[in-house]
């Protein structure tokens, strides 16, 4: 469910007459249930606080013509207009003890701090959730910390609110905090292209309105992973467990197909110039999110669209393969094998899905490294995974030759066939 924290916002006087089409800029929402902002964002819910994000995102708004600046107390639905809003979706830290450097026996412990948010246009008239545009981004810090140490309390509050900053703002300010207030450091002056602030506001303002009659959602429908994947991730086969994803807190591979099917979705939509309806861990294709506003008893209960076409991805296994050892090199190969369908969505079920298009591929990274270097191989394979899903999405577009030759599964004309199949579909443009 969403929750909505808002700043001051204002209606723009006279502005309904000069833009036929605009939205409304609503604020910055979460995916959480009603009074547990703070426990489940405890970093973010005080980053918006102290950097007074609302009012830092309604000034980069305040100028352009498409976009109303609005509220809770908004009575612009009279209108039949929609509404737009940054909902925080993820916030998660991970921290790996990898033991002391080789080169001068310093602990490693390394912590990933992982942050997700969808840009979301809905309807004020019906609640329908008309768009979705995801982003997640991960940032691995190496601290000095001792195992016993190596967790998430050992470091000061203001330690990880300064590094989700920097992921936000795209930034390596974090390294440099002191005493030094985070509202004297991170400006909207120095918001970098890098960051995830950047990359959602440009989401927004590039934004094209849509309605709900006509509409027909595209979206992620689910992510599978296949037993042998599964064992492999949860360090049952040929590698440790995936540090950052499993733990006896949480069903196996849970944040992992979430990772996964937001960065599916984010470049899908990148590259298909169409809006995807991200994927959700567990809730039915007809998801009713409710919202509560922080300062007015208004509940709001938001519809996850039902999906038209979908997309189904896949993860089948990893594999890594070493080369010929040299005196102080070594090459590697790290290998993930993946797999798309798309498809005419007719239910919530698994099987209420009439396939389309069938894509099995794979992906290889290589990579030479000091053979005193040390290696995570779940970083590679994540990387390779990413990789994947670019190169798979970029190539349904135009084929390149050698790519479709070597990492699909199959012939080039059946890629080519499937590919134009999709395309029809999503009423791609170019």
């Amino acid at each position: 469910m969403f929750r909505f924290l808002w700043g001051t916002l204002f209606i723009l006087s006279g502005f309904l007459s000069a833009n036929s089409d605009p939205v409304i800029w609503s604020g910055i929402g979460y995916f959480v249930d009603a009074d547990k902002i703070s426990s489940k964002y405890p970093n973010i819910s005080s980053l918006e606080k102290d950097l007074d994000l609302a009012k830092l995102l309604s000034e980069e708004f305040s100028e352009n013509e498409k976009i109303i600046i609005g509220g809770s107390g908004n009575k612009s639905s009279d209108e039949g207009l929609n509404s737009i809003l940054l909902a925080i979706t993820s916030e998660k830290v991970f921290s790996n003890y990898r033991g002391k450097s080789p080169l001068d026996g310093t602990p490693l412990c390394y912590r990933t701090y992982l942050l997700g948010s969808q840009v979301v246009l809905y309807s004020l008239n019906d609640k329908k959730i008309l768009k979705a545009f995801p982003s997640t981004m991960k940032r691995v810090f190496i601290d000095d910390d001792e195992e016993k140490l190596c967790n998430y309390s050992s470091k000061k509050p203001e330690i990880h609110a300064a590094r989700f900053a920097d992921i936000l703002w795209g930034t390596d300010i974090s390294k440099d905090i002191s005493s030094i207030k985070l509202n004297d450091l991170f400006l909207s002056s120095n918001i970098s292209s890098e960051g995830m602030l950047r990359e959602q506001i440009n989401n927004i303002i590039n934004l094209e309105n849509i309605y709900s009659k006509g509409n027909q959602p595209i979206g992620v429908r689910s992510i599978v992973l296949t037993d042998y994947a599964k064992n492999q991730l949860a360090g049952n086969s040929d590698f440790p467990a995936h540090q950052d994803y499993i733990s006896s807190k949480s069903s196996p591979g849970k944040e992992f197909r979430e990772w996964l099917g937001s960065e599916f979705s984010k470049w899908l939509s990148q590259d298909l110039k169409i809006s995807i309806v991200p994927f959700y861990e567990g809730e039915g294709l007809t998801l009713k999110i409710g919202t509560t506003f922080s300062n007015s008893a208004e509940a709001l209960n938001l519809k996850k669209p039902e999906l038209s076409f979908g997309f189904d991805y896949a993860v089948r296994g990893y594999r890594k393969v070493n080369g010929e050892e040299q005196d102080t090199f070594q090459d590697s190969l790290w290998f993930v094998y993946s797999g798309i369908k798309f498809g005419v969505v007719l239910g919530e079920e698994p099987d209420d899905f009439k396939v389309l298009a069938t894509i099995p591929f794979n992906q290889t990274t290589a990579k030479q490294y000091l053979k005193s270097d040390i290696i995570n191989d779940w970083e590679e394979f994540d990387e390779t995974a990413k990789r994947g899903m670019r190169e798979l999405s970029r190539n349904l577009i135009k084929q390149n030759s050698k790519w479709v030759k070597k990492s699909s599964e199959i012939s080039s004309k059946e890629f080519r066939n499937f590919a134009k199949t999709i395309l029809n579909k999503v009423d791609y443009e170019k």
